[in-house]
């Protein structure tokens, strides 16, 4: 039976400031956060930014590794695996003919904690294979297990299909009775690899509201109510450094990336740990301060994002709270907070036609009508091209077909307005971090830039040419 969380309407039900909250939004507006949940003591606060809800699942990206973690930390709970279960023995179905013999060195501990040694190039490299796990373990060994930190969604793939291997049943199915279900979560979508496994390393589908649930049960150490739910021997592993990361050279460094590795959960400032995927999905728990904080998001500077989420943490617990004018002022501030739609004049629409630019960028923009806009964007090396449809006085609502088989297909809401002769288009998807705006202007009858910004998508300034009416 689950336990449900109380939601309250200010972050002072809780014992927090509202006040923090505030000066987050109002400093971070462009930053790409799409809904927030705080949790602590079984209460909730949460908003969203319009068109995103907090009840309505997004796109987890890695956040989703650290759900695989819990599946193999509740099999090993149950007497199905050890910690110290060879990837080559679970899995030897799998293995390919000449296999690296020290693949009977990588242990599930080792694959959790992404200190495998596996090649660097068993990453990416399996997914374009049909059987992925076949293909992650005919690559080398090539540093000794448990030496080196290395991060490869590979290693969690495999983590998942052990844990399958071993329980007769998906990840999503062996966790939906022993977590989602006490925590009153609706059957989540899992996305799957070509032969029907969950991606385990990616690809699950959560609320905010859902990451808060879990956040929340981590924070009281596996215990879910009156239930514990999670090993103290599993919570130990997971949440505490096992493994040295980070690599302070690197250009892109930042101190939350080098701070140590758990299982699948990554170690962060002031004594902090976290889960967190691709385009800001986070889930943060401050244990010492009895406090969780759980976003979705659409941006590329994770870095910027962990330093306004830990500040925004900080401010919760220092700050005084608002008065009860206050906390009008923020009800009314979240109520209202929505992505912008591009300015329209009525103006009317030009530039209907096939255009390429000189690096092989081709656009087709057609126009129906004068209240409706689709934009195909190609190059070659693309599978197919990109196609998205707007409307001008309301979202044209349409779906974005998946960039790969077995992942969920996503639902778009296109807008376009006309503006000093200026063409902006965007595109959101509200169950998922993918965005685009393109802002469109004309040179002269055969000619027009094309400014492109997006999350997920080709970015940049391109000059195009008409080919065809």
């Amino acid at each position: 039976m689950s336990t449900q969380m109380k939601q309250v309407k200010t972050p002072e039900e809780m014992g927090l400031s509202g006040q923090a909250v505030l000066r987050f939004i109002e400093k971070h507006q462009d930053l790409g956060i799409h809904t927030l949940a705080i949790a602590r003591d079984h209460k909730m606060y949460a908003f969203a930014v319009k068109p995103f809800l907090v009840d309505s699942p997004h796109t987890l990206f890695s956040l989703s590794k650290s759900f695989c973690s819990i599946a193999a930390g509740l099999a090993v709970d149950e007497g199905h695996l050890r910690y110290e279960d060879s990837v080559a023995e679970v899995l030897k179905d799998s293995l390919t003919e000449g296999y690296d013999p020290r693949l009977h060195e990588v242990s599930l501990h080792h694959l959790l904690s992404m200190s495998s040694g596996l090649d660097e190039e068993s990453d990416k490299a399996s997914r374009s294979k049909q059987d992925w796990a076949n293909a992650a373990l005919s690559y080398r060994v090539i540093h000794k297990p448990g030496t080196r930190f290395h991060y490869n969604t590979m290693g969690t793939y495999l983590a998942g299909r052990m844990v399958s291997a071993r329980v007769g049943m998906s990840l999503r199915d062996y966790l939906m009775p022993r977590l989602f279900t006490p925590l009153g979560i609706d059957k989540p979508q899992w996305d799957c690899c070509p032969l029907g496994f969950n991606t385990a390393g990616f690809g699950l589908h959560l609320s905010v509201k859902d990451i808060a649930k879990t956040g929340q049960m981590l924070l009281d150490g596996g215990i879910w109510g009156k239930k514990r739910l999670l090993s103290e021997e599993y919570m130990q592993r997971a949440t505490t450094k096992q493994i040295e990361n980070g690599d302070k050279s690197a250009p892109d460094y930042h101190p939350d990336w080098g701070q140590g590795y758990g299982y699948q959960f990554w170690m962060a400032q002031h004594g902090r740990y976290r889960g967190d995927g691709m385009y800001g999905q986070v889930m943060m728990m401050d244990v010492k301060n009895n406090l969780t904080l759980s976003c979705t998001a659409g941006l590329n500077l994770m870095g910027d994002e962990m330093d306004a989420l830990h500040e925004l943490m900080d401010e919760l617990l220092s700050l005084p709270g608002l008065d009860r004018a206050g906390q009008e002022r923020l009800m009314k501030k979240t109520a209202h907070l929505r992505v912008k739609a591009p300015r329209d004049k009525r103006e009317p629409l030009c530039l209907e036609g096939t255009y390429k630019s000189a690096d092989g960028w081709i656009v087709r923009m057609e126009t129906p009508d004068e209240d409706s806009l689709r934009l195909m964007f190609f190059k070659e090396g693309f599978v197919e091209p990109l196609w998205f449809s707007f409307h001008r006085k309301r979202d044209h609502k349409g779906y974005f077909k998946p960039f790969a088989p077995g992942e969920r297909p996503q639902r778009t809401l296109g807008r376009f307005g006309v503006n000093k002769g200026v063409i902006t288009a965007q595109v959101i998807m509200p169950e998922a971090p993918y965005s685009l705006r393109a802002i469109i202007t004309k040179q002269d009858e055969r000619s027009m830039l094309l400014d492109v910004r997006s999350i997920g998508f080709v970015e940049g300034s391109f000059t195009l040419q008409r080919t065809a009416p």
